[in-house]
């Protein structure tokens, strides 16, 4: 089994580079909305209209969050499985040569 270990590590870094990036790209845009003040007034059109966008917010932001999570985790984890592989080692493994099982001693027959 062949693995590329630098291209698997390369992922790695991008995954989790992406968390940090979408996570800021998001700040800003809610950064941008916010800078928008009080666009809905104080008729009950108005307080309707800002609890529903208050909700999506936050669900906006939740949602973004466990993406951004994913990304960094998938990350990790990448890395992690690249050095597991380099660990076992498995081309060295599946080079060992076979063994006649007959000639292998039976100890306590």
């Amino acid at each position: 089994m062949h693995i590329d270990h630098a291209e698997l590590e390369d992922a790695s870094r991008r995954f989790v580079d992406e968390d940090g990036d979408l996570a800021s790209a998001i700040n800003y845009l809610f950064g941008k909305i916010d800078d928008l003040g009080d666009v809905y007034g104080d008729d009950d059109a108005g307080r309707e209209a800002r609890q529903g966008f208050a909700r999506a917010r936050r669900h906006l932001a939740e949602y973004s969050g466990a993406l951004c999570g994913a990304y960094g985790t998938v990350g990790v984890n990448l890395a992690l499985m690249s050095g597991d592989v380099r660990a076992a080692d498995w081309n060295g493994i599946a080079a060992l040569p076979a063994v006649d099982l007959a000639s292998v001693p039976r100890f306590g027959s």
